[in-house]
């Protein structure tokens, strides 16, 4: 049987009309499916944690954005007896833009519940050694661990999440399916905010790489983030590395010359970008950075790892 699993409020309440769109056509293929809303008291991640923990085989039906899928993953809990269906509703749509995944409602469902085709992807996971507040002011100096689909940055990248986030503009934007430009908006905006920190980037305890004026560092494991922009053009889901793409020297004038690039991924070209693939890497700064994991802001750090953790999630599309 079919979970479907529903922010309904995702989307200025879009994801909830793509749902009963799918109900309808769920009802006309005969196939069984349970249904659970998310709410302020129970978050996807819940709903997922609970649909997982039973030891038996599960097909999740998820209808969100990157937001819920990075819900998802954080509430997996048995791996080998879940498979993912993903209906993507969301402002980005940078994983179901990576995988490929059928804009055709129907192509989806018939995936889902023929399940013709299952990718195993990895599971990347961000683990923060310190957390810091706003004002640079120690929170904690605990480990704690949150696993990721698309990607997982520290600096600029996570610092425009953190302004999206918090933005009205981006409820307007996607109330007229424009969300994509509030990124924009923010990078536009956060390039002359955003700090740059001299940082230590360690690949599988081997390799050291010394950067003086990091503007960002982020472990792609999709070629996507941020609503469409290509950081990383040779990342691949499924082949056990992440791709480290960091940001070093770059002036505003370089920026505002490499932007237009980033969506076609051709800004790897550009001098004060560099590309390195592992299975971890240990990242130190000088300062507090921003971080995020698929888009969803995660705090304020100067000490991080970032690494392939090993664990599949089985995807129908």
């Amino acid at each position: 049987m079919i979970k479907a699993v529903i922010n309904p409020a995702g989307a200025n309440g879009g994801t909830l009309k793509t749902w009963q769109k799918a109900q309808a056509l769920l009802k006309e293929k005969k196939a069984d499916c349970e249904v659970y809303f998310s709410s302020q008291t129970e978050s996807i991640a819940d709903i997922v944690r609970k649909l997982t923990s039973s030891g038996e085989e599960v097909t999740l039906l998820l209808f969100g954005g990157d937001g819920t899928m990075n819900e998802a993953v954080n509430g997996i809990a048995d791996f080998e007896k879940t498979k993912v269906g993903f209906v993507p509703c969301g402002s980005g749509n940078d994983l179901a833009k990576a995988l490929g995944i059928s804009r055709d409602l129907n192509t989806i469902l018939d995936s889902v519940i023929e399940n013709r085709t299952v990718r195993e992807l990895d599971v990347g996971e961000l683990t923060v050694h310190k957390s810091y507040d706003r004002d640079g002011k120690l929170i904690s100096d605990e480990d704690f661990t949150r696993r990721f689909n698309i990607s997982s940055g520290m600096g600029f990248d996570a610092e425009i999440c953190a302004h999206v986030e918090s933005s009205e503009t981006k409820k307007v934007l996607n109330a007229v399916h424009l969300g994509k430009l509030s990124y924009i908006a923010q990078a536009l905006r956060v390039i002359f905010l955003a700090p740059r920190a001299d940082t230590e980037i360690t690949l599988d305890n081997e390799k050291t790489i010394r950067l003086e004026q990091l503007l960002f560092a982020c472990a792609m494991n999709s070629r996507y983030e941020g609503g469409g922009f290509m950081f990383a053009p040779e990342a691949d889901p499924c082949d056990g590395v992440l791709d480290i793409v960091a940001a070093d020297h770059l002036s505003r004038f370089d920026f505002f010359r490499m932007f237009p690039y980033a969506y076609t991924g051709a800004h790897v070209k550009f001098k004060g970008v560099s590309v390195e693939t592992c299975r971890q890497a240990d990242i130190r700064t000088d300062i507090p950075l921003w971080l995020h994991t698929d888009g969803e802001v995660i705090g304020l750090s100067d000490d991080i790892t970032l690494r392939i953790s090993g664990l599949k999630m089985k995807m129908a599309v």
